[in-house]
């Protein structure tokens, strides 16, 4: 190349024009040999126990915390303060001259896996294995654990990222609204996904959003439910859609032998959630799966519209709702799930572990959760039994009984608060100081409690596990608090149901407040959904009057 800058000078080409050239010349001979001295770290990751490898996410960051990319086309997803990349198995990337720091993560059963990588002086390739250590394995104690709620991404891109996850099951819900349409809505097949394989299963399903009457999560479909075209309702001052009729979809999904979940009570309304559940049309409760349900709701519609004061008719925490309809003689499990759309949460971040029987795999993971047996999670693993029983459970006694309980959890992510309820009252509890930047030397934060109860009535038990209310930082998306909850352990003295006043009394107001708002005349789709959500209240009234 100079040889010829000198051929062009001699050739008359000014003076001017040739230094230019020489000095782009010498700036792309610069910048050639800097990339070419630069570092190339070439990893694998395996699992510890077999060697095999393993797809996991990996965050890398340089020495002033900045995201580093690694080579080649994967996801990326915002988790814990970092920008992960998701990799099967191996990855590569150019290490900065003062080197990096590497996060590598693998749901909650493995330890997280950190590293520092020194940049090198001179052109040269680095390789390294990095082995993850699973602490336990739910699965070898007949559990699967599932996502129940997310719609992005589609099955083909999701199936990668549920093995980086260590997620078994997956629930991606189609929305019939058609002003804003998502890939997931075109991949219902009415049965597992082709996409799934054994230990990683999809399924895609339906939800039905209604800003007021609440959101509801319709599984195990064959075909959609029609008649919704888009949600109903009004959230605050974003959408303004005519009112649907929920009845309407969980009676389709009943015919269909579908299950019922009532989607993130934590989050959005829900002021025919207590009628659905008087007429026996939920199966569930989501309790993890947009905001935290240890804290109070971010949309107050059903209680500003309900006629009551405040005084009367206390908005509660998500938690404490759920505690009112066990205490009213529900036997209703939990679920949980990301309700993911976007790269702020990954899938699994919120989950459902369920005890199951028979072959471990979607269909065997969502009957375990309608049975309750099991516990919702964004990290810690909860041990729960009771004089021997576990959640899902139900004992019957007669007289009094007088039951240990015992809770035990361990975890990845930082905890300092374990209680056990029973009828919502905390009947053990222990809680530890906790400084976040100081974990435990083996990386499992643990927590134990342990309660005696004597049974006069019948009554229902759960252990709950959590971080401090007070904590000002949250580590997790959307701000959600370190948290699992079990389904309970039901004991029924001659064989009948919890029923606590105060909570029945509450869920009558429910209803009435729903009943108050029916009749502020709310504009309906369909003027028959309007006389049938009116009726189905005042039977769900009666319900509970009747309690």
């Amino acid at each position: 190349m100079l040889m010829h800058h000198a051929t062009n000078l001699r050739n008359g080409i000014q003076p001017r024009w040739i230094a230019r050239v020489l000095c782009t010349s010498f700036v792309w001979l610069f910048l050639t040999s800097a990339v070419g001295a630069a570092t190339r770290l070439e990893g694998r990751i395996v699992d510890d126990a077999n060697g095999q490898p393993l797809a996991a996410r990996v965050a890398v960051t340089d020495a002033d915390g900045k995201f580093v990319e690694i080579h080649g086309r994967h996801e990326h997803v915002e988790y814990l303060g970092k920008r992960w990349c998701y990799v099967d198995g191996s990855f590569a990337l150019t290490i900065p001259s003062d080197g990096v720091s590497l996060e590598i993560r693998r749901g909650f059963e493995t330890l997280p896996l950190t590293a520092k990588i020194a940049g090198q002086a001179s052109n040269k390739k680095v390789e390294k294995t990095f082995r993850l250590r699973r602490w336990i394995d739910m699965g070898a104690k007949g559990y699967v654990n599932g996502d129940i709620h997310a719609h992005l991404p589609v099955p083909k891109v999701a199936h990668p990222q549920m093995r980086a996850e260590d997620l078994n099951t997956l629930t991606l819900l189609y929305l019939p609204d058609t002003e804003s349409p998502i890939a997931t809505n075109r991949c219902f097949t009415g049965k597992l996904d082709a996409c799934s394989t054994p230990g990683c299963e999809i399924y895609v399903s339906q939800e039905i959003q209604e800003w007021q009457m609440g959101h509801v999560t319709l599984l195990g479909l064959t075909s959609l439910v029609p008649g919704y075209p888009h949600a109903g309702g009004s959230l605050e001052h974003w959408k303004g859609f005519p009112q649907w009729d929920l009845m309407r979809a969980l009676r389709a999904t009943r015919e269909q032998n579908g299950t019922i979940f009532w989607s993130h009570i934590s989050s959005l309304p829900g002021a025919e959630l207590p009628v659905a559940l008087a007429l026996g049309l939920v199966d569930g409760v989501e309790l993890i799966t947009w905001s935290d349900p240890t804290q109070l709701p971010n949309h107050w519609g059903p209680w500003e519209d309900s006629g009551f004061s405040q005084a009367e008719f206390p908005v509660m925490r998500s938690m404490d709702l759920y505690y009112q309809f066990l205490n009213a003689g529900f036997r209703l499990p939990i679920a949980a799930g990301t309700d993911k759309f976007e790269e702020e949460i990954p899938l699994g971040s919120n989950r459902t572990y369920a005890r199951v029987t028979g072959t471990p795999g979607y269909d065997s993971w969502l009957a375990a959760v309608k049975a309750g047996r099991g516990f919702v999670t964004n990290g810690p693993i909860v041990e729960f039994d009771v004089a021997g029983s576990e959640p899902g459970d139900v004992v019957e006694f007669q007289g009094t009984k007088t039951v240990t309980a015992r809770a035990r959890v361990r975890s990845i992510l930082p905890i300092n608060t374990i209680d056990i309820v029973m009828n919502g009252r905390k009947v053990g509890h222990k809680t530890v100081p906790l400084l976040r930047q100081d974990p435990p030397a083996d990386g499992i934060y643990s927590l134990e409690v342990e309660a005696t109860v004597e049974l006069a009535d019948s009554a229902w038990l759960a252990a709950r596990v959590s971080d401090h209310p007070d904590l000002l930082h949250r580590i997790l998306p959307r701000g959600l608090s370190v948290f699992a909850h079990t389904s309970p352990v039901y004991f029924l003295k001659d064989g009948r149901k919890v029923r606590e006043p105060a909570s029945i009394a509450y869920l009558q107001k429910y209803v009435q407040g729903t009943l108050h708002w029916l009749g502020t005349n709310p504009n309906f789709a369909l003027e028959e959904d309007r006389h049938a959500a009116r009726h189905a209240a005042e039977q769900a009234l009666q319900f509970y009057k009747d309690l």
